[in-house]
């Protein structure tokens, strides 16, 4: 059986969790918090108590030892001990009566004990401690036991170079041990004060945290579900309220693209719509009239291959916005607009030619960009076939190439219709027409200077329109200028 990844609070844990509605990142931060604190009171309460207990330890082996050369240094006269020459000598020079002091003979017999344990002389004293005096040793022990200190330490008793016997000292403190215990008692109220204080702070602190990654989520939840419009509550300004911020920054995109999506929806339906409608009207007539007469039954076919190619000529305009709007890697190289121009000037001759308009060209052959040439050829083509399409009999299309500031402007103007200063605004739209009846009567999509505006956009290049109404239209396509010498593409 596989093993599942992390750990699960106990069901009666993760009760009471939620019922304080605490959130699983503000579990995680009040655990660690509580966590930062369990370890610092512990070390608050072992080794302050620790450093103490072994200040208290050589305080008392200095003592001890102190005391222990004292009596060792009387002692040392004696050629040998006996308990009478040993408490005629250690009734005079002890007077550490808070110690226990015993004198051993060289063979650990007992010859002197102050704890008026008369019994205890003569009997042999086998501890460690007075058998490594005896061997030429300092012997010190401490410890903490019982709620005292206990400390024992023996010392050789040397006549000349002769170890003639050993000192051993016990010191058993209930006093300096309860200055400890109360230290320790102390240390553990005030650890309890502060725990219960700092569990308060870690959940304020938390709660006031985790509020705003929860506000977040909410609004990243409420994003996912559809509500593009709902934005993240942005407090402050650190990191966090940087991620609220680029999330409403998102959001407001997404919400963007959602209301451009829907619209490009019903638009297309709509657009698709009319010459779908069309045609069906246009084969239901040729079938309801069987006696249609040729010259008619022509014309009807005529008009829906009219249609036909209109709804060709609108779904490569979308799908051209496609393509754009999906990003899709384009070759970029230098380019000699004044070439992609004459090659778009040269496919819409016939064109200009049947509606009665004059292609005229003032091309600069040392202009170059850098760009795609597909995509230059496609927003030329856009602008002129546009004034080509909406010009006046016998008007004039002209095609400008020049630098100017370090820019490469190319530039199509025309002596047609124009353009209502009101609509100007809103021509670079999706499906939008200044005249819808004119328009569709020209075999317009309302999509073409769409498509010129967002394959510009891609190119880095601007464009400006400047239009009177019922004097003619100018586009204004700029392009940074490309300095160096350029291997040139044509795009043919």
């Amino acid at each position: 059986m596989g093993r599942q990844s992390g750990r699960r609070l106990p069901p009666v844990v993760a009760g009471v969790w939620r019922h304080l509605g605490l959130g699983r990142y503000q579990m995680k931060i009040m655990t660690s918090y509580l966590a930062v604190i369990v370890v610092v009171l512990v070390l608050l309460n072992t080794y302050p108590l620790r450093i103490n207990q072994d200040i208290v330890f050589q305080y008392k082996r200095s003592s001890m030892q102190t005391q222990a050369a004292l009596l060792t240094a009387q002692l040392a006269d004696l050629e040998s001990l006996t308990p009478e020459n040993a408490a005629s000598v250690m009734s005079v020079a002890d007077e550490r009566r808070n110690y226990r002091v015993v004198v051993c003979a060289a063979d650990t017999r007992v010859v002197y004990d102050n704890s008026l344990r008369e019994s205890a002389v003569g009997r042999f004293l086998l501890y460690p401690d007075v058998a490594g005096a005896l061997m030429g040793s300092d012997m010190f022990f401490s410890s903490f036991k019982d709620d005292s200190f206990q400390s024992r330490f023996a010392m050789p008793i040397l006549h000349g170079e002769k170890i003639i016997g050993a000192l051993y000292l016990y010191d058993y403190d209930s006093e300096q041990a309860g200055l400890l215990l109360d230290l320790r008692n102390q240390m553990f109220s005030f650890s309890i004060v502060i725990s219960l204080v700092l569990a308060v702070v870690s959940v304020i602190i938390s709660m006031a945290l985790t509020h705003r990654f929860s506000a977040l989520l909410r609004a990243i939840r409420s994003v996912r579900d559809g509500d593009y419009g709902h934005r993240a509550p942005v407090y402050g300004r650190d990191e966090l309220a940087d991620v609220a911020g680029q999330f409403n920054e998102l959001s407001a995109r997404l919400q963007k693209t959602e209301s451009l999506r829907q619209q490009f929806v019903s638009d297309a339906s709509h657009e698709l719509k009319t010459p779908l409608a069309s045609v069906r009207l246009l084969a239901d007539s040729i079938l309801q009239n069987e006696d249609m007469d040729s010259a008619t039954l022509r014309e009807f076919i005529t008009d829906i291959g009219d249609e036909i190619d209109r709804l060709t000529r609108l779904t490569e305009k979308m799908m051209q916005l496609t393509r754009i709007d999906s990003g899709s890697a384009r070759t970029h190289c230098a380019i000699r607009p004044a070439d992609v121009i004459r090659r778009a000037a040269h496919m819409l001759t016939p064109f200009a030619k049947k509606a009665g308009a004059e292609l005229q060209l003032e091309l600069d052959d040392d202009c170059a960009v850098t760009g795609d040439a597909d995509d230059l050829y496609l927003i030329i083509y856009n602008l002129m076939e546009n004034a080509v399409k909406y010009n006046r009999p016998d008007g004039t299309v002209r095609a400008l190439c020049y630098t100017q500031d370090g820019k490469v402007l190319i530039v199509v103007d025309d002596t047609g219709v124009g353009i209502p200063e009101e609509d100007l605004p809103r021509i670079f739209e999706r499906f939008y027409r200044v005249d819808k009846t004119r328009s569709r009567e020209a075999g317009g999509t309302g999509l073409g200077l769409a498509v010129v505006w967002q394959t510009l956009r891609a190119m880095g290049g601007e464009v400006k329109a400047e239009s009177v109404y019922g004097k003619g239209t100018r586009f204004t396509v700029t392009f940074p200028q490309r300095n160096t010498p350029p291997e040139v593409e044509n795009g043919e």
